[in-house]
């Protein structure tokens, strides 16, 4: 796994031995850039990365020009091969580990993100909850994204009174971008497309 573009292009990225744990591919992930691209000015966002692993959304993210970026991740073995990945691109000032399970963090969270990360594993029993506990949090303000990925076979319904949605399959994995919508407009941010 690498880093596909901006200042860490190239650098290689750890990842858990864990058959049990999907990370984004790197065919995933440059198709879920290549959709960012046309959306969002990377330079000075926030990121919040949930379902984190080794980090590779996020910092990607990062690489791009974002300011900053909140990882979350429940269980300690991947938040030590995400830690290994921070030091090695000595980018600790700008990032922020938090060991939690992902829907606590959403109840508990008190503000919003400009890029929001959700990779969760594919057998999930609540996927589907995931739209609607991100509307219902604080992590989101108008104009928001949300990049969510779940096996095609699994069905993942957005609110599309809350977002405005793309949906995108990159070989057995969808795509979801879902944009937080404005009151009354349709929630772009950043580069129009």
């Amino acid at each position: 796994m690498r880093i596909i573009a901006g200042s860490f292009r190239g650098r290689q990225l750890s990842t858990t031995r864990d058959r049990s744990i999907r990370p984004t591919t790197d065919r995933a992930k440059q198709a879920i850039f290549d959709i960012l691209e046309n959306r969002i000015e990377f330079t000075g966002i926030e990121v919040l990365d949930l379902f984190s692993g080794s980090g590779s959304l996020g910092l990607e993210a990062l690489s791009r020009g974002a300011s900053a970026v909140t990882f979350v991740e429940k269980t300690r073995p991947s938040i030590a091969i995400l830690e290994k990945n921070i030091r090695a691109l000595d980018c600790r000032k700008q990032t922020t580990i938090h060991q939690a399970d992902v829907f606590w963090f959403l109840k508990n969270a008190h503000r919003s993100f400009d890029l929001i990360f959700v990779d969760p594993p594919y057998r999930m029993e609540r996927i589907g909850e995931l739209p609607v506990a991100i509307v219902s949090s604080k992590v989101l303000h108008p104009g928001s994204l949300v990049v969510l990925e779940h096996s095609r076979e699994s069905t993942v319904p957005a609110p599309e009174s809350s977002f405005e949605v793309i949906r995108r399959q990159s070989g057995q994995t969808m795509i979801l971008i879902l944009t937080a919508r404005f009151p009354g407009g349709s929630g772009k941010k950043g580069t129009e497309t």
